[in-house]
């Protein structure tokens, strides 16, 4: 029905000031998002403004940029205490994002979800090249905010935060996106894993060995641990299967490189989701006999053994790294020894010198030799008559 002149004038002039409204609303939000922008520019300006380069990128080779997909190892520290709250490597989880020009405004590209958890990533990444590594210091307003995070990771209240961040590879553009991991079917994410994998083979066959490493690193930002989770039956089989090759591989790749203690932390990966990977136990034997740590490499390389005897095979590789390990025992203990020896039977022109080593021997040999048992009385009394 139609309403009466003076409701539809009500009416209208009810929708006149809701429009109004609006409209002041979308002017005040304008502009504090205008503001907040210029805010989080200067903020960008500061922490690009303290770039130090750890490692240069490899030549040629593509850079972040907006829109692309960034694959990244990064951690964040404290600026003033140097408490690390988060660290990718240690956790041997890199991740992947797209990289957004947001600024706390806007992070959205081509309709698409962009941005990493922390704008600081974003501001900080754009422009480092694959291979890249560097560190930035971040004021509070790219990284947690006057707030903080009180989950993961514990950041307090305004704090500013150094971000080392590496890139391991860029895919995709704003013009070409590439497709969102969490988009991905299962299928498409091993797949993924599968091509990084074999990138990485064929970088470490022609001796790339750090190519190698960023291309493993690459495929295990498909294979996270909220995803792993899920997985069951025999796509939980095949996905450990992959998961244990690449931390393998990177065990190989690290054991090139003589980073030895980040060959036993991947090894423990592979062990994880494969307690009898023979090559695992070798690959941390080598690291930690590597390290000094020869009780530790010992167990891992006889473990190795025993899984490969177990399947009536023989590794002629461990085989040896047991018997070096013996070897070199044997060699420390005779060098030891003739130390020892030395310090008692070395004569020098020095008479004084020669006196205190006879006087060192004489003191190690009494404090060797069982004491002599007390006298009793009438020992004691007759032997006192007897001069004693």
């Amino acid at each position: 029905a139609r309403a009466p002149r003076r409701g539809r004038a009500v009416i209208d002039a009810a929708g006149a000031m809701a429009r109004a409204n609006d409209a002041n609303e979308c002017v005040d939000a304008f502009g504090g998002a205008a503001r907040a922008s210029a805010h989080a520019s200067d903020a960008a300006r500061i922490a690009r403004a303290s770039k130090k380069v750890l490692r240069r990128g490899v030549d040629g080779a593509r850079a972040c940029e907006i829109g692309a997909t960034c694959y990244v190892h990064f951690s964040l520290a404290d600026v003033d205490t140097g408490e690390i709250v988060r660290d990718t490597r240690v956790d041997a989880e890199p991740i992947q994002f797209v990289c957004s020009d947001r600024f706390a405004l806007d992070d959205r590209i081509a309709g698409r979800g962009a941005g990493s958890n922390i704008p600081a990533l974003d501001v900080c990444a754009a422009g480092l090249a694959t291979g890249e590594r560097a560190t930035f210091d971040a004021p509070a307003e790219l990284c947690y905010g006057e707030a903080g995070s009180f989950s993961f990771p514990a950041v307090g209240k305004n704090r500013a935060l150094r971000l080392d961040i590496e890139v391991l590879g860029v895919l995709g553009s704003a013009d070409a996106p590439d497709v969102l991991q969490s988009d991905m079917t299962y299928e498409a994410r091993v797949e993924r894993v599968k091509r990084h994998r074999a990138n990485g083979n064929a970088s470490f066959t022609t001796g790339d060995t750090a190519g190698a490493i960023r291309e493993y690193s690459m495929a295990l930002t498909y294979l996270t641990e909220d995803f792993m989770m899920q997985l069951f039956d025999k796509y939980e089989v095949e996905a450990n299967k992959e998961y244990a090759s690449l931390h393998g591989n990177l065990c190989a790749a690290y054991l090139k490189l003589d980073a030895f203690e980040d060959v036993v932390a991947h090894a423990g990966y592979v062990l994880k989701v494969d307690a009898n990977n023979a090559k695992a136990y070798y690959r941390r034997g080598k690291a930690r006999a590597s390290l000094g740590q020869d009780d530790a490499a010992r167990e891992d390389f006889l473990k190795a053994k025993k899984i490969t005897e177990d399947a009536g095979e023989r590794d002629a590789n461990v085989v040896k790294a047991l018997r070096d390990l013996d070897v070199e025992a044997r060699a420390r203990e005779k060098a030891s020894s003739k130390v020892f020896k030395g310090m008692f039977t070395t004569t020098t022109n020095d008479p004084t010198a020669n006196a205190d080593a006879a006087a060192i021997a004489s003191a190690v040999a009494d404090a060797a030799s069982p004491p002599s048992p007390p006298l009793g009385f009438f020992s004691r009394v007759f032997g006192s008559r007897r001069g004693r």
